[in-house]
Formats: C-alpha cells, structure tokens, sequence
C-alpha cells in the first residue's frame, strides 16, 4: 500500500542537487502530501472532505475534515496520512568497520495533529525508502498512521492539521543564482482507495500573508474568488493524478552579479523573456536610537544593509520601541519601487520569539506623509517580507521606517529587524555577463 503511494508522486519529486566546484544547490521542504489514506480496507466511504490552506510566507497551515461512513459490518480502518520529503542529508556518512548505521528518525509532518469525533488519536509515524536513481537508499515519505475503529453502520468525523513547509529548489553558479517557485502539492489521488467517489468536498485557500496577485494554480478555472480567498466546491469525484492540486506562492527567481533579480518569465535564447526585473539599490541606515549591551554588543542600523540574519538593528529606547525609527538613505536616488525587510531578531527562532517583532510600520519617503504597513508574525528562515511604496515620479532619497506597534516577545523588550532590501524595477533587460 505504501508503494503505491511512491508511485503517484514520483513525478513531484525533486532530487536534492550535488556541490559543485563554484556553485551547487539544494532543495528544501516538503515535496507534497496526500489525501487520508485506508491501508488493507476499502469498504468505508468518503462523504466529504474540506480542505482549508492558508499560505503564509514560508509555509502553509493546512486544515482537513473528514466524515467517513461505513455501510457495512464493524470495522477497525488502518489509516495513513503520507508526506513526501527530500532526503536532507544526501548520501550518508561511510561507516567504519564494524560500524553500525544509527537508525533515523523518520521526518515527521510539523505541528501533526489528529481528532475522530473530537478525540485525539495519537499517529505512529513510520517511514518508507526507496531507491533513487544516482543516490543511495532515500527516505520518499513519511507516514502518520493510525487506527481508527468503526461500528456497523457508523459515520465518523476527522480532523487533520500540519503545518506544509513550502517546497523549494535552489541552483547556483558563482554570483548567479535560480530559485524555483515556492510550492505545495497535496495529492487528491490519493482518496481513490475509499470505496466509491468523494461525495462532496470543498477547497478553501486564503493568502494569510502572501500576494494574492503571486499565487498560481495548477487548476485556476476550478477555483472562483477575489481578494485573497479562493474556493472550489465538488460532488462525486473519483480523483485522479490529473485531481491533484498545486498550488504556488510565489514566481521563479534569478539572480545576477548579486545585484540584478529576475522575477517570472522563461528562460529562452539565452535570456529571459517577459520577466520583471529589478535592482538592488545601495543605501545607509540611521536610527533614533540602538541597543547598546553591557557586554559592548553594539546592534547598529547598519546592520540592516546586510543581507545576513546573524545580525539586526535593534532599537535602544527603554520601552517597547513604538515610535523608535530607521531611515535609510539611498547612496544614489532612484525610483525605488519594493521594500523588503526580515522582521525580528531573525538568527534563530529562539531570539525571534524572545525579542519583539515589528506589527505596524508607519512609512514615510522623503519625509513625506506616512502611510502604514502591517508585518505578519513569521520567523523566516530564507524568504522575506516586502511591500511596495506608492508609484511616485519623484526619486527616493530617503526611507523612514518608524515602528508604530509591536509583537510582544517572551523575554525582552527590544524591537529588531534583521534586515532590509530597497529594490528598483527595470524597464528594460540588464546587460549581464551570466558567471560560468
């Protein structure tokens, strides 16, 4: 049963890339997921199903209810819910002789959790391997499996929540760079083992922190809504591979000489068509106030002008920094169009969580009048927060970003933000010698 699995979603997967000698990539997240699964029983039915996503920055938190039937005699259903993720490690360690492999622990989706008729049934989280082309034995999923009786005649109600890390491959060269869309696959496919269709069901995605403009779908004439909100409603679908949904949060990226980004398009003839290009333009940063610690750490505003998240600006007023502010100003006016920040104290989740984070920026360019701008409470490993200034003739010269409310953190009092991006868009396709 777990085989058949690997089978639908061999095609989603992605291998992580080997180093090179001056460049190499990666992949990140989780491949895909699927629909509750019976293992060894096929005579319950699926009655529904709502699934609801709500996509973040760099995950989504997926919901799912369930109302299972049986029709016939008592029955107690082994079931599944599978993940499909990219090995992290790659080949593993040689062992020495004698030596024996330490067993892994299969990787687990996060924030798992599973009620039947309100009651929590703990998942066994096992694993399935199978061999990858060019790679030695590779976790391909992990399984939440659990059992779940069922009476003669009797329907049941379950809930599933996880939390889906998005999907990501990252390739580079030197300076140059490609990075595919953010992604998330969840496998409808999957539910042809319950007896019979999927008698009703809905889909309900929400953009909680994402552009709305940015999302795609695999199959955008299903889903109907506007400002954020998308749903599609079934009735008897007997799903095949062709029912599975992709959904992606963002475009594909390339980067250039570490200045130039390419947002969307193709790649064709060697160069990019119908892509939105941009440039990172080169600032200073000031601040009302900074931290200064009793051991001599200084957390300056310079620190925001480095794309690293070791380091942060962090304001230095006695209370909660409201009203404390940093402004950037541009080494060379432009039409900067985009503002990208990593909000918090961002080294690592645990100074994320312990510093304050910003809620509400009050923005203002060329000290003219502010307009506001709420920041979503993410801890982001790679991706960033942005927003766009007001389309404006005049050149920026100078960017105020004044903190105007706050996340509380469960230590310190402190305000931080790890960095900053002003970025200008291109009318035109840069002249770039691409590394090699």
């Amino acid at each position: 049963m777990m085989r058949f699995l690997f089978t639908l979603v061999f095609g989603l997967l992605v291998v992580t890339t080997a180093m090179h000698a001056n460049g190499g990539g990666y992949s990140k997240g989780v491949v895909s997921t699927s629909a509750f699964q019976p293992i060894g029983v096929e005579q319950v039915e699926m009655l529904s199903e709502l699934l609801e996503i709500n996509l973040h920055i760099e995950y989504a938190d997926v919901r799912i209810e369930y109302v299972l039937h049986n029709p016939g005699k008592k029955v107690t259903v082994e079931c599944g819910f599978p993940a499909v993720f990219d090995n992290p490690g790659g080949y593993p360690p040689p062992l020495a002789p004698g030596q024996r492999a330490t067993p892994r622990k299969p990787q687990e989706l996060e924030a798992f959790s599973l009620l039947a008729d309100g009651k929590a049934i703990a998942a066994k989280v096992t694993e399935d391997e199978a061999v990858v082309p060019g790679f030695s034995v590779r976790k391909i999923a992990s399984w939440h499996v659990v059992k779940i009786p069922f009476a003669e005649g009797q329907t049941r109600h379950i809930q599933v929540s996880y939390r889906n890390p998005y999907h990501i491959s990252f390739h580079s060269v030197s300076e140059d760079w490609t990075r595919t869309a953010p992604s998330l696959t969840y496998a409808f496919s999957a539910a042809a083992l319950w007896a019979g269709p999927i008698k009703q069901g809905t889909v309900i995605v929400n953009a909680t922190s994402v552009d709305p403009e940015k999302v795609r779908f695999n199959h955008p004439k299903r889903f109907a809504g506007e400002k954020g909100t998308w749903k599609w409603s079934f009735a008897d679908l007997e799903p095949t591979l062709e029912d599975d949904l992709v959904i992606q949060t963002h475009l594909d990226e390339h980067g250039y000489n570490g200045g130039y980004l390419a947002e969307g398009g193709e790649w064709k003839d060697g160069s990019h068509k119908n892509a939105r290009w941009m440039m990172k333009a080169g600032f200073t940063a000031t601040a009302s106030s900074f931290l200064k610690e009793a051991d001599g750490t200084e957390h300056k505003p310079e620190n925001v002008v480095s794309w690293l998240r070791s380091s942060a600006w962090v304001e230095g007023h006695p209370s909660d920094g409201v009203g404390e502010f940093i402004t950037l100003t541009l080494k060379k006016p432009a039409k900067v169009g985009r503002v990208r920040i990593v909000n918090g104290f961002a080294r690592s989740r645990e100074l994320y969580e312990a510093n304050n984070r910003v809620m509400m920026l009050k923005v203002s360019v060329n000290d003219g009048k502010p307009f506001n701008v709420e920041v979503p409470d993410e801890f982001l490993q790679e991706e960033r927060f942005w927003f766009d200034l007001p389309a404006n003739s005049e050149l920026v010269k100078t960017v105020k970003l004044e903190i105007a409310a706050i996340y509380p953190g469960t230590t310190y009092r402190d305000t931080a933000i790890s960095s900053v991006e002003l970025l200008v868009p291109l009318n035109k396709t840069p002249k770039i010698q691409p590394a090699r």
